[in-house]
Parts: structure tokens; C-alpha cells; sequence
């Protein structure tokens, strides 16, 4: 893991050259998983899609291209809601992948009237 994680800005770059273009569709989506432990500081108590009650959760967040293959993966604290990644997504597909225009695919839970504004997607 400590490889991939040295090499996950390089790796998702060259997957994003292969799948991506200018105007790429982009999907997005975030799953969490529930934590057992007490010792990793990204584990917080959140909105628990699993429907374990008192248990801490981390986020996970996952960027395809239009056809379902992933791109770019990253990892939230459990308390950070839905809409508070699309931000993280969008910059990604500008700032790391260089992409000025694009069309970003969440769910309705995702894509909120204020995080549209705040990342200028519209």
C-alpha cells in the first residue's frame, strides 16, 4: 500500500490521459465502511450507510470515466458528508488531470445547489 500510495498521483494521471478528454464525462460516488478500531484519525462518526449505530466510519470516494473505469480513488473522514467531496473531485479533474471543461455525474445526495456554486459545475 505504501507503494501505491507513493505512486497514486502518477498512476491516476496516466489513467486519466487514457479515459479522459476535454468535456470527459466524470462519475462520482462515496461508500464509507464502519471501523472497528480507535486508532486511525480518519474513522469519525458519521451518516452510517452500513446501519452500524455507534460505530466510527471512513468515506471512500471513487472517480470513473463515462463507461465505469475507475480513474482516481480517495479517502474521506467519516463525518464528511456527500456534498463536501464533490469540491475534492472537481479540483481533481482540473488541477491534477488538467481538464478546464467536464460534466461531473453524482447522485442527488452529491450535488447540492450550494457545492454546484461553491465549484463552479454548471
Amino acid at each position: 500500500m505504501r507503494w501505491m500510495l507513493a505512486r497514486q498521483s502518477r498512476i491516476e494521471k496516466a489513467l486519466a490521459k487514457l479515459h479522459l478528454e476535454e468535456g470527459s464525462l466524470a462519475l462520482s460516488d462515496l461508500t464509507s465502511t464502519y471501523y472497528e478500531g480507535t486508532t486511525c484519525p480518519l474513522a469519525q462518526f458519521g451518516y452510517n450507510r452500513d446501519k452500524k449505530t455507534g460505530k466510527r466510519q471512513i468515506n471512500l470516494g471513487l472517480l470513473c470515466d463515462q463507461d465505469g473505469r475507475p480513474i482516481s480513488s480517495e479517502v474521506f473522514p467519516g463525518n464528511v458528508g456527500d456534498p463536501a467531496t464533490v469540491t475534492s473531485q472537481a479540483n481533481k479533474l482540473r488541477q491534477l488531470f488538467g481538464l478546464k471543461k467536464f460534466v461531473l455525474v453524482g447522485d442527488r445526495g452529491m450535488l447540492t445547489d450550494i457545492e454546484l456554486a461553491d465549484t463552479e459545475i454548471q
